[in-house]
């Protein structure tokens, strides 16, 4: 009779089964605190970077901004990003710098999407192969091939054409000529006038031979030269012409010069003008062909792609652009020659102007950004002559182009309508500069007074804008034409009207030092550019920019209204808490009469105290404006200011105040209703491109490496342990 173990011993079987479910949830458990220890070393590590910013690239960049991920992200095309950072046994020691930067950049890029987005790395000095192919790439792009198309068929028009042509009559000319002054002759002295058109009829013989076989050089060649090619079609058909023109004139004189002339001579210089007539007229006709061809793009993107040019091709599937070398690492001082530049005195922009060539090359609608003034200097262009200004936008200007905007300027004072603007935009954004008032010259006390800023002006501006208008309106202090009296905003009554935005322009905000109870002192000459800690409002536009420095000059308190007009929401941007030592100036000339009288300051009874707000949004429907109450904050001497400062690579020049940039193309995107692309590119202030510390990186790859598997190993060692005990 079998016997039933179970039944038998039921507390062995019992106790087997509690062993095997206490190793079990111990294994389960000594699992659970692994796992649970690797997390919080995992967050533990995360928040370490965040704060410390960590950089374990070559390249100093460990992460793009969110505008470029949010472009990256959104695209509906497939990008591809082709460095060309030449690779050689002769190349310097900062050449590998360079090229590493590169790569790394182009890799974050193709991390964000790599569905669309593709990174190459091509050696133009050795990939020889692979370099015709890009070349040949970008000739059937659709951005270049109609252009290219257009060449063709000049070019083909003097292949199949032009060429024979003028060969035909060339080679018919001679014939008549060859029995006027050759043996036939009878050994008679050649006979000057017609000696003088064969000698000329040879030499273009001569060149059009020559032309020929260069033309076909260039246009069959694995890289056609069309540009070459159309140069020199462009020389060659007006000398033809001119050597036709000539030789009817000179026959038209040495026949009159000569009656006696022989009969075959005579006639065949008569005939001259009658038998070019025809061919120099189409060939004049095929000359202003030529002429109105516009220049070819795909030359340009080549010549720009030279085997030791360290560029970068950015390709869409229709375009693309090229981003050079010097706006990549562009010298950290503009002063010198910046070829020889070595890698540590360089900045390194890559992401900015990467990602303003991919959004050049994808989006093809443009906003335009007109910048409103009345009389004063040109915005962007100046300073040719010695002692001329500099014009004030400048920079400001191509980082705007740089981020896709078509940027114009309308002088209100010379013209009343909004100039034409080409290619027509998609939407037109306004800044608004504060009008300029005219310095009187006391040398010339008679001088007639020009017309003043008057409402004609202003409607002007708000008829171009319509009522669902664009607009950041840059105000501040100013002087008035009276020295310290300070002048009035000249669209206050507009701001306040509409949007319910006061600017308090008869005070002059103060950054002053406190030397003891009530006494201050100025301790900077730009007392009056406010660059201390500032709240940022809960906005799009300077949410991005929270960690960045600002600087705000000339600023008059803006006055913000607690009831707004009808539809009208107001949303603070910028404001200037409550200091010691800043406040608002009433009367400047007062404390000039203290500082003639004591070294030191005392507030005035009437002067403002903080907070301030300095920046301001507004929405109407559809309507948008953004008022900065800083004049002169996005001018470039501003803007672009650059100063010394200290990094771990020693002191470097780096941006005073990269907040400036950063707010003013944040409120054009949001006014653009294009939040998505704000802190785009955001600039790198100094060129921190090799990893600083290398012991964090042997610190990280130990953690990685060693220190996680032993965890894994000790829970399983103690799983096992406990499963033998």
């Amino acid at each position: 009779m079998a016997v039933d173990e179970k039944a038998t011993h039921p507390q062995s079987a019992s106790s087997s089964r509690g062993r095997r479910l206490l190793v079990g949830s111990n294994v389960a458990l000594m699992t659970a605190i692994v796992v649970g220890i690797v997390i919080v070393a995992q967050v533990f590590a995360y928040e370490l970077a965040d704060r410390a910013r960590l950089d374990m690239t070559s390249s100093g960049v460990n992460s793009l901004s969110d505008g470029t991920t949010n472009l990256l992200r959104s695209l509906d095309q497939n990008l591809r990003l082709t460095s060309l950072y030449f690779e050689t046994d002769r190349e310097d020691a900062d050449q590998p710098k360079y090229r590493r930067a590169s790569q790394d950049l182009l890799e974050l890029y193709e991390a964000s999407n790599r569905g669309k987005i593709t990174a190459e790395w091509i050696n133009p000095l050795k990939d020889h192969e692979k370099f015709q192919q890009v070349l040949a790439r970008l000739r059937e792009k659709t951005a270049f091939k109609d252009m290219v198309a257009a060449y063709q068929g000049r070019i083909e028009a003097y292949k199949t054409d032009f060429d024979g042509r003028m060969r035909k009559l060339l080679e018919e000319e001679l014939n008549r000529l060859a029995p006027l002054v050759g043996p036939s002759a009878m050994g008679e002295a050649r006979p000057t006038a017609v000696a003088q058109v064969e000698e000329l009829l040879k030499r273009l013989s001569s060149e059009l031979e020559m032309t020929r076989e260069q033309i076909d050089a260039m246009t069959m060649a694995a890289n056609p030269q069309y540009s070459a090619a159309v140069n020199d079609l462009k020389t060659l058909y007006p000398k033809i012409t001119k050597a036709f023109k000539e030789i009817g004139k000179f026959a038209a004189a040495e026949l009159a010069r000569d009656p006696n002339m022989p009969a075959g001579q005579a006639e065949f210089l008569e005939g001259a003008n009658n038998r070019y007539a025809e061919l120099a007229s189409a060939l004049e006709a095929e000359t202003t062909q030529l002429q109105d061809l516009e220049p070819l793009k795909l030359d340009e993107v080549a010549d720009q792609l030279q085997p030791t040019a360290n560029a970068i091709l950015v390709e869409t599937d229709t375009d693309a652009r090229v981003v050079d070398f010097s706006s990549v690492f562009p010298p950290m001082d503009q002063s010198g020659a910046s070829m020889r530049v070595p890698f540590e005195k360089r900045a390194f922009k890559g992401e900015e102007k990467l990602t303003a060539a991919i959004l050049r090359a994808t989006q093809k609608e443009q906003t335009a950004v007109v910048f409103v003034r009345y009389g004063g200097t040109p915005l962007f262009m100046g300073g040719f002559m010695p002692g001329q200004p500099g014009a004030p936008y400048t920079a400001m200007k191509q980082q705007l182009e740089d981020a896709n905007f078509i940027v114009e300027e309308w002088d209100l004072k010379t013209k009343d309508t909004l100039p034409e603007i080409n290619p027509k935009p998609t939407r037109t954004i306004f800044v608004v500069l504060k009008p300029e008032q005219q310095q009187r010259n006391p040398m010339m006390p008679q001088q007639p007074p020009e017309q003043p800023f008057s409402e004609n002006h202003r409607q002007a501006l708000l008829k171009a804008m319509g009522e669902n208008g664009r607009a950041l309106f840059i105000a501040g202090w100013a002087p008035g034409p009276f020295g310290p009296i300070p002048s009035t905003y000249e669209y206050s009554d507009y701001l306040k009207q509409t949007w319910g935005i006061n600017i308090d322009t008869s005070a002059l905000l103060i950054e002053t030092v406190s030397t003891g109870p009530g006494k201050y002192m100025v301790a900077r000459r730009d007392f009056f550019n406010m660059v201390g800690e500032m709240d940022l409002g809960n906005h799009p536009i300077v949410s991005g920019s929270a960690a960045r420095r600002i600087g705000l000059p000339w600023c008059a308190p803006l006055d913000l209204s607690a009831t707004p007009p009808e539809g009208v929401s107001i949303q603070k941007l910028i404001t200037l808490p409550k200091r010691d030592g800043v406040w608002g100036v009433k009367n400047i000339q007062k404390y000039q009469e203290q500082l003639d009288q004591r070294e030191f300051l005392t507030r005035v009874e009437g002067d403002l105290e903080g907070p301030f707000d300095l920046a301001a949004a507004a929405t109407k429907g559809d309507a948008k404006i953004v008022v900065v109450s800083a004049r002169d904050f996005a001018e470039d001497e501003v803007a672009f200011a650059r100063e010394l400062g200290m990094t771990a690579q020693g002191f470097t020049i780096r941006s005073r105040n990269p907040g400036n940039v950063t707010l003013f193309i944040n409120a054009l995107h949001w006014l653009n209703d294009n939040t998505g692309f704000m802190d785009i590119g955001r600039p790198i202030d100094a060129a921190v491109l090799e990893i600083e510390s290398p012991a964090t990186v042997k610190a990280v790859q130990a953690l990685t490496i060693v220190v996680w598997p032993l965890l894994a190993l000790l829970g399983g060692g103690v799983a096992w342990w406990v499963r033998r005990s």
